[in-house]
């Protein structure tokens, strides 16, 4: 054997080696990752079969309550309804969708839904709380919510625009066919919405206290100089 067929002998042998080397660890890598999401997704199955019961019987099994909080400044509590998407790869968890809200009135033996199904996904939410500068804590003063069905896209798709208070018990539509909320503000007692509706931005003002519409009006967007 010659010196050269010796050291490709040797070379052949070395990567030989660091192939199995490689092959193991990338063996071992997916396992793990395989074993890390069936393990999130028996958590999120075990969360949702041994939380509160919710929505009707046809219900999608893997529908389960969020943890509850207490809206700012007041006595009222809210749980999110969600429900887990799968993603699409080994190295995407998938993501949450929010499909209802739980409105809780702790001196109230039954709580309430916001919406009367499970059909529709919260794309945006917004709470309009109280200025910083005040002396006192920030509390709620309403709630504005997207409101989307399931399935479309929601970024693109129109839906119905939802205001209410924090006990969620005067809820009020502040528009339909709406593709993106900007913003909520509170203003000398007066909450104004920014939305976008048909291409155009619109502006609608409510009561702060009993959300009565005041005013709405286009919001006209100037063309370049």
């Amino acid at each position: 054997m010659t010196r050269w067929q010796r050291v490709f002998r040797y070379v052949w042998r070395v990567n030989a080696v660091l192939i199995l080397v490689a092959a193991g660890a990338v063996t071992f890598g997916v396992g793990a990752l395989l074993i890390d999401q069936l393990g999130a997704r028996s958590a999120r199955v075990r969360e949702s079969e041994s939380g509160p019961l919710v929505g009707a019987a046809a219900s999608d099994p893997r529908l389960f309550l969020g943890q509850a909080a207490v809206v700012a400044g007041s006595r009222f509590m809210r749980a999110e309804l969600m429900l887990h998407r799968e993603g699409g790869g080994f190295s995407s968890g998938g993501y949450a969708e929010t499909r209802n809200v739980l409105l809780i009135d702790p001196d109230e033996k039954e709580a309430r839904w916001l919406l009367p199904d499970d059909d529709h996904v919260v794309a945006e939410s917004h709470d309009v709380l109280t200025g910083e500068g005040d002396a006192k804590p920030q509390r709620t003063v309403a709630t504005v919510v997207l409101v989307k069905k399931v399935g479309g896209d929601l970024q693109t798709e129109m839906g119905r625009l939802l205001l209410f208070g924090p006990s969620g018990k005067n809820v009020v539509e502040v528009s339909e066919g709406v593709r993106a909320l900007h913003v909520a503000t509170l203003s000398d007692q007066q909450v104004t919405v920014l939305y976008e509706r048909d291409r155009q931005l619109v502006a609608a003002a409510f009561d702060a206290d009993s959300l009565a519409r005041q005013r709405e009006q286009i919001i006209g967007i100037p063309p370049f100089k």
